[in-house]
């Protein structure tokens, strides 16, 4: 495969289905190889921040990397295999958990100095909390592998961990854990309330989850019965009942919860909010093509052969990802004029794409119709943020050629409303300063984007809660849009670099807002202006210039 990618600059994305890693990019800063070889799945948390994992090729081999930012905002790499403290950390798993306390992964691992190699292991950042061989959760069985691990926005891990009773060849029973110092959330043998016997020995497989907090945690588990049927789905350490009757494969669906005399089966994604509302997909032992469903809070939300949006779900669920708001956004096959089975992503009954459908491949915020979705990776390669922010894995062809790109989609475009045109920098174009987040002032939760600038000079933002008009200030080449009382955001980390691709954004702390006399917390109900000031390269030499400008009005 030829790497069209590698002309392209990596790029923060700003509007639409928007590519902001791609199978070809030149390798992160401070990574082993050359390029980006492959995308693999993605992770967000409740500060809107957003992941993915990938491979480089490194010699003969690759190596794995964990990119992305805790925050909403530019991505840079988060885990790279290598030292940490006196281990080399190796392979690194595909999945993996942020949060604002750090970064929950999984990876093979040595202990320097020592001829033990492979050995399974988890961590937070820099910090070993379990590792193969040795003593697992306070006892003296040991630990045999962790894996399909994530992060409490306060920091607890949680994993599948496997346990044996005795050194040498393992014979692994496993669990759900949780915590820095792992306790069992579910383990083998073990009953649990509403369970009619105890787990298997393989008690919890890869669909689990917990809610950002760790207040709740819904998990498929499978009892410890000889029949092939053995799942149930639990939550908060007992099993589930609707309408009175366990949520187990192959017992019958009662119809207050939309039955149709059909019965529960091979159970897929899960996920659970702070607010308990709940989300789980599965097959049924009904008819071909009405065996598929949604279940949200207790009720079949969707079936196969529904029609959400105009289109006619078909075919079985690729990925389901439920945010803490108690939104949901899925993969589904549709049957429409193109195909039988065309797949789709959804927020909730709305559909927001299609394979087919063209992406914004160069993050320049315009759509590129020559490069067009081919497939959407599934499973958990489908993240929904608190914001409503969609990320996302796809293959796109362009050309006739094929690539991976982990994707951003914003769903209801940026905040704000733009004004005062920006006049022409030395690229030709006008510098752009867009917002994305919440308006919500109590959500705190605003950054700010600046595109189209020249490569490789520095700026900063200014606001304003009035508009105004100065043109060419100071000799600039553009205008300012402010008037009133400007404040600059020019303090340590906010002067900022646009890089090779002319951009650079800011997470605002809307209770530290700059004015000339010290900050300011912006309050409900007010307006506020933003607009970015730049250095440039006039006809006469140096210069500066500014972006347009953008107005946000405040909610509570």
């Amino acid at each position: 495969m030829r790497s069209l990618a590698l002309l392209l600059p990596l790029a923060v994305p700003l509007h639409a289905q928007t590519a902001i890693l791609r199978q070809g990019d030149p390798a992160p800063p401070g990574s082993v190889g050359q390029v980006v070889s492959e995308i693999g799945l993605t992770a967000v948390n409740q500060t809107n921040g957003s992941a993915c994992s990938l491979a480089i090729p490194y010699f003969s081999s690759s190596v794995r990397q964990l990119w992305g930012s805790v925050r909403a905002g530019a991505g840079a790499p988060l885990r790279n295999q290598g030292i940490v403290g006196n281990y080399a950390v190796g392979l690194l798993d595909l999945q993996f958990g942020i949060s604002g306390a750090g970064t929950c992964y999984s990876a093979e691992c040595a202990e320097v100095g020592t001829t033990q190699f492979g050995r399974d292991s988890l961590w937070v950042d820099d910090v070993l909390i379990a590792i193969e061989g040795e003593p697992a959760a306070g006892s003296s069985e040991l630990w045999t592998f962790m894996a399909y691990p994530g992060i409490t926005q306060d920091g607890n891990p949680y994993f599948l961990g496997g346990v044996t009773g005795r050194p040498g060849p393992p014979f692994p029973r496993n669990g759900l854990f949780f915590g820095t110092d792992p306790a069992a959330v579910y383990f083998a043998g073990k009953t649990y309330p509403n369970l009619p016997s105890p787990l298997s020995g393989q008690a919890v497989g890869s669909d689990f989850g917990f809610s950002a907090y760790g207040t709740h945690h819904i998990a498929v588990l499978d009892l410890d019965v000889w029949v092939v049927k053995d799942g149930v789905i639990a939550i908060d350490g007992a099993g589930l009942l609707l309408d009175g009757v366990l949520v187990q494969e192959s017992v019958l669906i009662p119809p207050s919860v939309g039955g149709v005399g059909d019965a529960w089966d091979d159970f897929g994604y899960v996920g659970i909010a702070e607010s308990g509302e709940y989300t789980f997909t599965c097959d049924t032992l009904g008819p071909g093509v009405s065996d598929h469903v949604i279940v949200r809070n207790g009720v079949i939300w969707a079936r196969e052969g529904d029609v959400l949006d105009g289109e006619t779900l078909r075919g079985w669920i690729q990925g389901a990802s439920l945010n803490e708001n108690g939104e949901l956004a899925f993969l589904w096959s549709v049957e429409d004029a193109q195909g039988p089975n065309r797949q789709a992503l959804f927020f909730e009954n709305e559909v927001l794409l299609r394979a087919g459908d063209a992406v914004d491949w160069d993050g320049d915020g315009t759509i590129d119709p020559e490069v067009t979705i081919v497939s959407f990776a599934e499973g958990k390669a489908l993240s929904l943020a608190p914001d409503g922010t969609i990320y996302f894995v796809a293959t796109v062809e362009t050309m006739g050629f094929l690539f991976e790109a982990y994707f951003r989609l914003d769903r209801d475009g940026t905040l704000g409303e733009s004004y005062c045109n920006a006049n022409p920098n030395s690229t030709g174009g006008t510098g752009e300063v867009s917002a994305t987040g919440s308006a919500a002032v109590a959500d705190n939760d605003v950054t700010l984007a600046a595109s189209g600038l020249p490569p490789n000079v520095f700026g900063f933002f200014l606001t304003s809660e009035t508009r105004g008009f100065v043109a060419n200030p100071g000799n600039s080449e553009g205008n300012v849009c402010l008037g009133g009382a400007i404040g600059r955001y020019a303090g340590p980390g906010q002067i900022l670099p646009s890089g090779p691709d002319g951009t650079f954004s800011l997470v605002l702390d809307l209770t530290q807002t700059p004015q000339p006399t010290g900050t300011v917390a912006i309050a409900a109900g007010e307006s506020w202006n933003f607009q970015v000031w730049h250095r440039d390269t006039g006809a006469f030499g140096p210069t500066s210039n500014f972006t347009d400008a953008l107005e946000i009005t405040f909610t509570p």
